[in-house]
């Protein structure tokens, strides 16, 4: 068996002079995720003006920014998930006075 400079032999995946430098997909480019981003400013709008309009874009935001993740993105410290959940928080809290504050019976006479 032949062996190269490095040692090892050849066709040996582990041959240093095979080396190539690291470089990220055109697709995997490291970007900012904006639909999160959006989707969280959009939920925190819709809670403060308790607006039901603005609650189902902050879900859709979130559900797209959580399907569309890669697997990069995993290391920059969020997995998407965050959005999601304050999207649904929000579509909870500004439909849950429709559930609890009944409206007011007539008192019997």
């Amino acid at each position: 068996m032949a062996s190269t400079a490095s040692g090892y032999p050849k066709g040996d995946p582990r041959d240093v002079t095979k080396e190539t430098p690291y470089c990220l997909p055109r697709a995997w480019t490291p970007d900012s995720d904006a639909y999160a981003s959006g989707a969280m400013l959009i939920s925190g709008f819709a809670m403060l003006t308790r607006n039901q309009v603005f609650a189902w874009p902050a879900l859709v935001l979130s559900l797209s920014s959580f399907i569309n993740q890669k697997p990069l993105r995993l290391k920059e410290g969020g997995n998407g998930l965050m959005a999601v959940a304050s999207a649904l928080g929000c579509l909870l809290m500004v439909n849950l006075p429709r559930f609890i504050i009944a409206e007011p019976r007539p008192i019997p006479a």
